[in-house]
């Protein structure tokens, strides 16, 4: 056998025990670890960076991969990062979280998460944080947001509260360093973190709204902006937020975020500078009547949902940002030009007053989808949340299934995509992080914690649009096609 082969298979055995072995593409690092109890007695594994691993590394023949997940999958699909049989958290002891327990603070296997967001550290890798966002639909839920530690009970990741314990005990007394509902959050370009607490465990409100942002680097608030009457009444949910940072190089003062209120079926807007907020109303963030069943895997359930998904168009020079967005119970997408909707002293006496800058596209969806992110080149990605897949979709196209592309498809491991974020890494590449769970059996009561019931999953984008209609695509705001709006009138601006 020469050496040239020798060194051939050398590197194609490093390459496959690279795969097992390294996290490089997602940079979060994970030791295997049995874990005992909250904070309790535990015995970790000794780390996986052998001298194999180490040689792959050294001859660049590894593999950019999440450690193989424990369900069979194409080579396309999202690798799991974490999984939960029940959620679990990062109690002090033992004794502390069966205390929550018998007091009723927390209740195993009645609780869902929604989001999924991720921060790469400009300074330090252990500063690499996964974000999950569980709302309090119901009593029962010690925290609300935390952070998905590497250390497990019964085999569930341990999240810790997020910034710490505190900011999520007695939430009925309304401290200013409070958290009491979180269903999505969002990291921006400029290091922050943007939490929409929505003030309400289940139907009761029990705090004002607020919309707060934290450094992440720090975990120091630097943003808090309570939400009065005049923006949300006695109705409301506040479920997604998106940031457009107007001057992400000139100090990233100039930001508006964006939130959906999916039960007022509205869209608030929030002038960070200017500390200022405001509520727009239109028909488009309705829900439709005969998309209020869910049908998913087996399971349906009832809910009309106004107003949830939303993205932003890339941020081009010399470009208005477009908003898209769609009620989660209708089949349409919709959009609108940032510039019109910043716009404050068009809404400050009518937040219906200006429904022809609204468009809606001809055609739609066959199904109700969730969660929706944007990447550089205006690529859409998004669930379809009856067929249970990830589709991709090209904005620089007309919407409907026609333009659709399946990208991600799996029956058990894609059920319920609520959380869709595209991340930059630390190297510039671009990822999409999706949170799924079996929202369906929590909403009807049948959740089996005997099995995976929730997921956090990752790909590269150039991987998984390779070889799809969305490949070599790339967005401009002048060929947005095949909208109308509130009137009819032409979707295009000159």
């Amino acid at each position: 056998m020469t050496l040239f082969v020798r060194l051939l298979l050398l590197c194609s055995v490093c390459a496959c025990l690279c795969e097992s072995a390294t996290n490089t593409a997602y940079q979060f690092y994970r030791r295997e670890t049995t874990y005992a109890g909250p904070r309790g007695t535990q015995s970790r594994g000794s780390s996986r960076m052998t001298r194999t691993q180490y040689m792959c590394m050294v001859l660049g023949v590894c593999s950019s991969a999440l450690p193989p997940s424990t369900v069979a999958q194409s080579q396309k699909n999202p690798r799991i990062v974490f999984q939960w049989n029940q959620l679990e958290f990062d109690y002090a002891s033992e004794a502390e979280r069966s205390a929550d327990i018998a007091a009723g603070l927390f209740t195993p296997a009645t609780i869902g998460p929604i989001d999924v967001d991720v921060y790469y550290s400009r300074r330090a890798p252990n500063l690499n944080h996964v974000f999950i966002s569980i709302p309090r639909f119901v009593a029962g839920i010690p925290a609300t947001f935390g952070i998905v530690t590497n250390r497990n009970y019964s085999g569930n990741p341990l999240i810790r509260p997020y910034p710490d314990w505190s900011w999520h005990k007695n939430p009925e007394q309304c401290k200013r360093n409070r958290i009491v509902s979180v269903f999505r959050v969002r990291i921006d370009e400029c290091g922050r973190l943007w939490v929409l607490d929505t003030g309400k465990i289940g139907s009761n409100i029990i705090c004002r709204p607020q919309i707060l942002a934290f450094d992440v680097e720090t975990n120091q608030v630097i943003h808090r902006h309570e939400l009065g009457t005049e923006v949300v009444g006695a109705q409301y949910l506040l479920v997604t937020p998106a940031v457009d940072v107007r001057d992400p190089n000139s100090g990233c003062q100039d930001t508006f975020v964006y939130v959906a209120d999916v039960l007022g079926y509205s869209l608030i807007v929030y002038d960070v500078f200017r500390d200022r907020s405001w509520r727009i109303q239109d028909k488009s963030m309705y829900p439709y009547p005969n998309f209020g069943t869910y049908n998913i895997a087996g399971d349906s359930f009832e809910l009309m949902d106004g107003i949830l998904g939303l993205s932003l168009s890339p941020n081009r020079q010399g470009e208005d940002r477009v908003l898209f967005f769609h009620a989660m119970s209708s089949p349409t997408e919709n959009w609108v030009y940032t510039s019109d909707i910043r716009n404050y002293t068009r809404f400050q006496d009518n937040p219906a007053s200006y429904p022809e800058i609204f468009h809606t596209y001809n055609n739609g969806r066959t199904t109700q989808s969730a969660a929706e992110d944007i990447n550089k080149d205006g690529i859409m990605f998004f669930g379809l949340l009856g067929d249970v897949t990830i589709a991709c979709w090209s904005t620089g196209t007309d919407y409907g299934t026609k333009q659709f592309d399946i990208v991600a498809n799996n029956p058990v491991t894609m059920q319920f995509p609520s959380g869709i974020k595209v991340i930059r890494n630390s190297r510039g590449e671009e990822e999409l992080w999706i949170l799924t769970s079996r929202f369906q059996k929590i909403a009807n009561g049948s959740l089996n914690t005997n099995e995976p019931n929730f997921r956090i999953q990752a790909v590269m984008i150039d991987e998984l649009v390779r070889g799809s209609s969305c490949q070599g695509k790339h967005y401009s705001q002048n060929q947005i096609a095949g909208a109308s709006s509130g009137y009819g009138l032409s979707g295009k601006r000159g």
